[in-house]
């Protein structure tokens, strides 16, 4: 009678484990398929890949501009970049979209008159998959027109100067020295 009780118990347990190692198994796959399943949905976050300065300036103020280009993977009129915000200088300026066909696709936005460099940064709403990362900050204008003109004034008369203390070749024609 021991025997069969043992033999009974040690059944038992030999079930336990199994359907134990069954249920393990069962359930790392779930997680596994779960977090790759996971792992995709954000893949498809908007990023804004580049932000270009198309600004107009004159001497008194400057009207900034700035040209935004986006990638969005599969836009459709059901998915797509619905907004964009613009941070200049701590200042978030929020922009709506329509929907797009293309990928990448650009944005012109103009930021508003402001005097100085501005910091400007940006990022971007899908309708469905949420807020993209924030791009590299950026000085719009990246380069001052002070300095810009400045520069090309010095570079000018550096170039002149160094043209006029060049030798000049002798005269083929016309050199009555050598006579």
């Amino acid at each position: 009678m021991r025997i069969i009780v043992r033999n009974a118990r040690v059944n038992l347990m030999e079930r336990v484990r199994s359907k134990f190692l069954i249920v393990s198994v069962s359930l790392m796959l779930v997680a596994i398929l779960f977090l790759n399943h996971a792992g995709t949905a954000v893949a498809n976050v908007p990023t804004v890949l580049q932000i270009v300065n198309i600004s107009i300036s004159s001497d008194v103020e400057q009207a900034f501009k700035i040209r935004l280009e986006i990638t969005h993977q599969s836009p459709s009129p059901t998915h797509y970049v619905d907004m964009i915000e613009v941070q200049v200088n701590g200042a978030t300026q929020q922009f709506s979209q329509q929907p797009q066909t293309t990928d990448p696709f650009t944005v012109e936005l103009d930021l508003g008159t402001l005097q100085g460099t501005a910091e400007v940064k940006a990022r971007a709403h899908c309708n469905i998959h949420g807020w993209s990362d924030w791009s590299q900050t950026i000085a719009v204008p990246e380069f001052p027109t002070v300095a810009v003109v400045t520069s090309t004034l010095i570079m000018t008369m550096l170039v002149f100067r160094a043209g006029s203390r060049l030798k000049r070749p002798p005269a083929v024609r016309g050199d009555l020295r050598h006579l």
